[in-house]
């Protein structure tokens, strides 16, 4: 008897179920559903702000490069500028001495006919005392 119940409860929901399934399936309207769609111009900028993103990101690696250091003697002072001193602490700095040609490169001094000042500045980063440095793995100047 118990099986007889429980065949008769499975008959019913699946008369229930089959039922159902036309109110389900069978909608007036199709289900929307959003599709992004870019033209060629959309997609010629993203790659474009994909590569300066890049670029951006391989340049800030080289300028980590350019600075780090994990003892003294890795770091040298140079100019940033052609006028070097003259201009003040603004005209040089401190890089890793095996990446001279990447700051040289990066730097890219193309006004070497510029007119500098006669007197050298009196700061302390253009002062004798002044040497290159290791400080938290990063090149710098001290006094």
């Amino acid at each position: 008897m118990n099986k007889i119940i429980k065949n008769m409860l499975l008959i019913l929901c699946t008369i229930g179920v089959m039922c159902l399934l036309p109110v389900f399936l069978l909608h007036d309207a199709p289900i929307p559903v959003d599709v992004v769609r870019l033209d060629m111009q959309e997609l010629a900028a993203q790659k474009e702000a994909v590569a300066k993103a890049e670029k951006q990101a391989r340049s800030q690696a080289r300028v980590r490069r350019v600075y780090s250091c994990s003892v003294d003697e890795d770091c040298i002072i140079v100019e940033k500028d052609p006028c070097g001193c003259t201009i003040g602490p603004s005209g040089v700095t401190a890089i890793n001495v095996n990446h001279i040609l990447d700051f040289n490169s990066m730097n890219n001094q193309k006004s070497v006919t510029k007119t500098c000042p006669e007197q050298v500045s009196k700061e302390r980063e253009c002062s004798p005392s002044a040497r290159p440095v290791c400080k938290a793995k990063r090149c710098s100047i001290s006094y």
